[in-house]
C-alpha cells in the first residue's frame, strides 16, 4: 500500500464519540514548535466528556510576516478518544463551530504521529489502576491538525523524549522535580505519562499574598532542581513560572520535560540561548537565563504586594 493510499484510508472515517461535550477551560497560548519554525498564535478551548474523552479547539493565526496583525487561518479540532487520536480543521472561528461539526470534522491520526513505541525496560502503569485516582495525573500528548499528516512525528518524538527523561529521573529522583510513575501503554505505544498530581500551579499559588520567605523558598527549590538536572547532564530548557507547580507542603516542583535533553542535543522545542552548527541546542545556559527570568517573576510579586500595602 502506498503512503498516499494509506493517508486516504486512515483519514477517511469520522470519529464515533459522545456528542455531549462539557467545557473544561479556555486559555490563550503560544505554541512552542521547533525554534527555527515560526510558531502560529493560537486561542484554545478544551472540552471533555463524562467518559474521559478530550477535545480541543484551537484558532490558528498567521503572523509570520511580522509586519501586520495576525490573520486567522483556521480552527484546529483534535480529540483523544479511548486512547486514539483524531484531528480536523474548520474554516470557521472557534465560537462558530458546533458540537455536531466537531464530530464530523475529525479523522483518525496515524498512531506513529502521536504515540511512540515504548522502549524496552521502561516502567509501565496499567490504565485501570490510575484512571480514577486523584493522586495521579495522566499527561496526554498535545497536538494540532497539522500533526495529522502521515510521517509527521513531532508530537511522538516529544512524548518519547519526555518519557525517556522521566524514566531516568525515576532512578535519580529529586523532591523539586515531578514524580513519574511510568507510562500508560496501548498496543506497544505510549498513550500517557503517569505523574503525581500536585496541589496547584504556581500561578494559582501566587494569586494570594506570599511572604518574602515563601518566595525565597520557591526560588531555592527551583534552583536546587535545576542543579540536580545539570549534575545528570540534562538541561530543562523551559524554566518558567508556567512549568512550576506547588505540592501540598508548599514546595515548588518543576514539571514538563518534553524539552529536557542532554547537553548539546538539538532542541525540538523549548527556549534556547545557545546555538551550535545553526541549531538551537540543550544547554545549562538556557536554564540559567530561565532562572533569571523566574527570579524577576518572583520579584514582581514582591512589588505587587508592596503596592497593595501602600
Amino acid at each position: 500500500m502506498s503512503n498516499n493510499t494509506y493517508a486516504r484510508d486512515t483519514l477517511s472515517q469520522p470519529v464515533q464519540a459522545p456528542s455531549t461535550l462539557a467545557r473544561r477551560d479556555t486559555r490563550h497560548t503560544l505554541l512552542h514548535r521547533h525554534p527555527q519554525q515560526q510558531s502560529p498564535r493560537t486561542t484554545t478551548m478544551d472540552y471533555e466528556t463524562p467518559d474521559g474523552s478530550q477535545f480541543s479547539l484551537q484558532e490558528v493565526f498567521d503572523d509570520s510576516d511580522g509586519t501586520s496583525s495576525p490573520v486567522f487561518k483556521y480552527t484546529s479540532v483534535t480529540a483523544l478518544v479511548n486512547g486514539s487520536a483524531f484531528a480536523g480543521q474548520s474554516p470557521q472561528r472557534m465560537e462558530e463551530v458546533d458540537e455536531i461539526e466537531v464530530l464530523n470534522l475529525l479523522r483518525p491520526v496515524p498512531l506513529e504521529n502521536i504515540n511512540p513505541l515504548i522502549p524496552d525496560g521502561f516502567t509501565q502503569v496499567p490504565l485501570d489502576s490510575v484512571t480514577h485516582d486523584a493522586h495521579y495525573y495522566l499527561k496526554a500528548p498535545s497536538f494540532m491538525y497539522e500533526d495529522s499528516t502521515p510521517g509527521h512525528t513531532f508530537v511522538a518524538d516529544c512524548l518519547l523524549n519526555e518519557a525517556t527523561v522521566l524514566e531516568k529521573l525515576r532512578g535519580h529522583p529529586h523532591p523539586n522535580l515531578a514524580q513519574n510513575f511510568g507510562c500508560v501503554v496501548r498496543d506497544g505505544r505510549i498513550t500517557h505519562i503517569c505523574l503525581k498530581r500536585y496541589e496547584c500551579s504556581l500561578a494559582d499559588y501566587a494569586s494570594r499574598p506570599l511572604s518574602h520567605e515563601q518566595r525565597q523558598d520557591i526560588l531555592a527549590g527551583v534552583v536546587a532542581a535545576v542543579k540536580h538536572l545539570h549534575a545528570l547532564g540534562l538541561a530543562h530548557n523551559d524554566i518558567c513560572p508556567h512549568n512550576v507547580c506547588i505540592d501540598s507542603d508548599g514546595r515548588p516542583v518543576i514539571i514538563d520535560f518534553d524539552s529536557c535533553l542532554p547537553f548539546g542535543e538539538p532542541l525540538l522545542k523549548g527556549v534556547a540561548t545557545q546555538a551550535y552548527g545553526g541549531h538551537h541546542v540543550s544547554a545549562a545556559e538556557n536554564d540559567l537565563q530561565g532562572l533569571e527570568d523566574f527570579k524577576d517573576f518572583l520579584n514582581s510579586l514582591d512589588e505587587d504586594d508592596d503596592a497593595h500595602h501602600h
